[in-house]
């Protein structure tokens, strides 16, 4: 209760446009959306970079929030963007770092080498199934949540998921018999 009192008060602020206050609420949430832009990006500095476009255009754009009680998922959704559009700027310098991690992971301990199957072959598939596998078993979101932040139907989501884990046990070499 008092979390929802506070974030009521946070987002008041936030739509008189108080700079502090995005930044008091982004900094409450720094951990959640730090592991969903490292799923994207994976380099620390970029993170840093989407949060401040993300940040600005929070502030800038508050406006245009239509329910209050979607401001997460709204913002949300803004970080997913801003992280696809650095990516796709910055694609080339993500490959070679995803690869260098590869590389590294790869000199790391025996039992991790099925992880490494796992997210070798995760960082292959398609865009549309990586991100919501991602954020499904990797951040924990539910599948009305993603399809909120990807302003996407759940049906779309859920077929999605389902393609993308088949195309995954597919190329790790899993019993394509399985049930999901």
């Amino acid at each position: 209760m008092i979390t929802v009192i506070k974030d009521t008060f946070i987002l008041k602020k936030i739509k008189k446009r108080d700079m502090d206050a995005v930044l008091d609420w982004f900094e409450a949430r720094r951990e959640k959306y730090y592991r969903i832009g490292w799923a994207y990006l994976k380099n620390h500095h970029d993170i840093e970079d989407v949060f401040h476009n993300t940040i600005i255009k929070v502030h800038d754009k508050i406006h245009q929030l239509r329910e209050d009680r979607y401001f997460e998922t709204w913002v949300t959704s803004i970080f997913i963007n801003e992280c696809r559009d650095f990516y796709r700027k910055n694609s080339h310098k993500q490959q070679e770092a995803a690869e260098q991690q590869m590389a590294a992971e790869q000199a790391s301990a025996i039992d991790q080498e099925s992880n490494m199957d796992m997210f070798g072959a995760l960082n292959r598939l398609e865009e549309k199934y990586k991100e919501v596998i991602i954020l499904k078993y990797l951040k924990g979101y539910a599948q009305d949540e993603i399809a909120a932040a990807l302003n996407l139907p759940v049906g779309t989501v859920k077929s999605r998921l389902y393609r993308g884990l088949l195309i995954l046990r597919k190329e790790i070499g899993g019993d394509e018999n399985h049930d999901l």
